[in-house]
């Protein structure tokens, strides 16, 4: 074997491995996904016929719901993380993809800043760092401290915010299952469209996640 073959051999090890370890990522996280449906489509029936004062059942029917999301989204943050495919980005309005990916949600407050830039997105990666997103602080803030999304124009590019008011989280690592996991999937994400990604977590003003766009 000449030295330029055995060196090739030895970097292509790394890459195939990686390779092996993303179908088995992918395969783990389809065999987890049919007995979570199950629970979830379990859960949705107990919430169809469980009375409305039906107390801690209907509480806990609930909350099995809100596991399924959670254990859904930790897999799939995973699944992005993991995701080695090229980019494709294209020119893409932010404003109306945060309108689409929110759709119309009551609970989240929407402050979209007219007459901004387009930003170059792959289209995929980009719902889903919003997806990710906006269910990481779904699992932060509360009925009394909603979800906040807004745009903005810097001298960066275009400003992406997501706050919640939400007091009593110190650090990263206060804020939950799954959110360790969901902000570097989203780090990833950002950085390998060339843009800036910051966090902010006071005990007092909440939780805010900036992400700047070129």
């Amino acid at each position: 074997m000449s030295t330029a073959t055995g060196v090739q051999s030895v970097a292509a090890v790394p890459e195939a491995q990686s390779s092996v370890a993303v179908v088995a990522l992918g395969t783990i996280a389809h065999e987890l996904r049919q007995p979570l449906s199950a629970i979830e489509s379990i859960a949705y029936y107990l919430s169809l016929v469980l009375p409305r004062d039906g107390g801690s059942a209907r509480e806990q029917a609930g909350r099995l719901q809100q596991l399924v999301e959670q254990a859904n989204w930790i897999l799939t943050s995973a699944l992005q993380l993991a995701d080695a495919a090229p980019l494709a980005p294209q020119l893409m309005d932010l404003g109306v993809l945060v309108t689409q990916v929110t759709g119309g949600d009551s609970a989240i407050r929407l402050d979209l800043a007219g007459g901004l830039p387009m930003v170059r997105l792959d289209p995929g990666r980009g719902r889903a760092l919003l997806e990710n997103l906006l269910l990481l602080f779904r699992q932060v803030a509360s009925d009394l401290h909603p979800v906040r999304v807004s745009t903005a124009k810097s001298d960066g590019g275009v400003v992406l915010a997501f706050a919640t008011a939400v007091p009593g989280y110190r650090s990263e690592g206060s804020l939950g299952p799954g959110c360790g996991l969901s902000l570097e999937s989203a780090r990833r994400v950002v950085a390998l469209h060339g843009g800036g990604f910051s966090i902010h977590v006071d005990a007092v003003s909440g939780v805010g996640v900036e992400v700047v766009l070129p």
